[in-house]
């Protein structure tokens, strides 16, 4: 069993060997190259500061345009905010002209009050309905749009102004329902004739026969 332990010894001291040589070799090298070393940790601790250094310049420099951003926020804050452009003063509608536009609009509530006399697809029905819903509003508020200055100034080289040329139009569009409600009544003047006329017809057509 001894000639065992003679090769587990001889490997112990060849380890040993080793070992005793690596950090006689380690102990070398740090021995020789110490300077070396220690310049090597001198750069890093400067470069190390120096960056440090750096980045809290860079900081500040960062810094400084959002606190300036932020007083420049606040002076816009405290100044007062500029004040939209004033429109022009619209024109107001004339007593005279107030007047008119009611007359219209009550023709127009009779008229539509007797559609169901009017013939299918009547072009005069159309022309009241559009009247109330398009032509009278459109005309009102094209001379409602106006400067108020311009009202009384004329519009065109016959010396018109806008508010002649507002009566125009509105008296285009009274004169227009005055039409079609004659015309309606006229209709109905033409339906109590015919009436008539059959009622004749049926009663003398009787008359005749009991003669007879």
């Amino acid at each position: 069993m001894w000639l065992l332990f003679v090769p587990i010894l001889v490997l112990a001291v060849v380890a040993f060997m080793l070992v005793a040589t690596l950090f006689a070799g380690v102990f070398w090298v740090v021995g020789a190259g110490w300077p070396w070393l220690l310049i090597g940790l001198g750069a890093w601790l400067f470069w190390h500061e120096d960056g440090r250094h750096y980045r809290r310049r860079g900081w500040r420099h960062r810094a400084q345009p959002v606190a300036q951003s932020q007083s420049q926020a606040r002076k816009k804050a405290d100044e007062p905010a500029p004040q939209p452009p004033r429109p022009l003063r619209q024109t107001e509608l004339p007593i005279d002209v107030q007047v008119k536009v009611e007359q219209i609009r009550r023709k127009v509530d009779v008229l539509l009050g007797y559609a169901d006399r009017f013939p299918p697809f009547s072009q005069d029905l159309y022309l009241v309905r559009e009247t109330a819903s398009d032509y009278l509003p459109r005309t009102i508020n094209a001379f409602m749009a106006l400067p108020k200055d311009t009202a009384d100034k004329p519009l065109s080289a016959d010396g018109k102004t806008a508010h002649q040329e507002l009566k125009a139009q509105l008296d285009l569009l009274d004169s227009k329902l005055d039409d079609i409600a004659q015309d309606l009544q006229r209709q109905d003047a033409d339906r109590l004739l015919a009436n008539r006329r059959f009622l004749e017809s049926r009663f003398g057509l009787r008359n005749k026969a009991d003669v007879a």
